[in-house]
């Protein structure tokens, strides 16, 4: 597993995108943003450069920091940070950020792409040393 960055030509904007080669990092970011272009996905590679980062890290997927803290004032959730331990509807994952719809992301664990979760539907967060800090229910 590797992670590729990938720039978008118009504005510049970057997503870093996890997977085993490249042409499947660009299949995917395709398939995520489809609902956002009406276009092939040949033509989405018209769009877009794309660069290998290195070996895959769980802390690729960290998102914008300020993000997340406003996210957490937003959603009384002061406790979470990224690389927290939580449960969310009895899976295991890690939080590494959030989003513009005020929810975790999250990986789960055996997975390497990221769930959009609601912070506080059947979501337990753990401490360091594995102990349940905080449960939210449905």
């Amino acid at each position: 597993m590797n992670t590729y960055e990938i720039v978008f030509n118009y504005d510049g904007h970057t997503r870093n995108v996890s997977a085993e080669t490249a042409g499947k990092a660009k299949y995917n970011l395709f398939l995520e943003l489809s609902d956002c272009f009406n276009c092939t996905f040949k033509e989405f590679l018209g769009f877009i450069k794309c660069k290998a980062l290195g070996k895959f890290k769980p802390k690729d997927l960290f998102g914008d920091k300020e993000q997340f803290d406003r996210m957490k004032g937003m959603r009384d959730i002061p406790f979470a940070y990224m690389g927290m331990k939580i449960e969310v509807c009895g899976k295991m994952g890690t939080i590494v950020g959030s989003n513009r719809g005020l929810n975790l992301n999250v990986v789960k664990d055996g997975t390497c792409y990221i769930d959009n979760c609601h912070p506080w539907y059947k979501t337990k967060y753990f401490d360091s040393k594995g102990n349940v800090i905080r449960e939210y229910g449905a």
